[in-house]
């Protein structure tokens, strides 16, 4: 397993997960989480399908080309600290 960071994903905001929300922007640490087998769901409709009719998944809510998909822009520490 690697230590490196994973390189940011922008993905939806109403996308959302157990691990999301107890983990925050660190849900990829969850020893539980694991790619393809977390259930997602829209904080829109609190489906697993989003309001445009189509299924939630970390993939698939990456997508800008998806009517509902609104970015979530998160800053990293570095981000942070280039700041100061």
């Amino acid at each position: 397993m690697s230590d490196q960071a994973q390189p940011y994903r922008p993905r939806c905001i109403c996308l959302s997960c157990k691990s999301m929300q107890v983990y925050g922007e660190n849900f990829e640490s969850d020893p539980e989480y694991q790619a393809g087998m977390t259930e997602f769901w829209c904080t829109q409709t609190f489906r697993n399908l989003g309001p445009d009719g189509g299924e939630v998944s970390m993939d698939l809510c990456t997508k800008p080309e998806r009517g509902c998909y609104q970015e979530v822009l998160v800053m990293r520490d570095e981000e942070l600290g280039a700041q100061s």
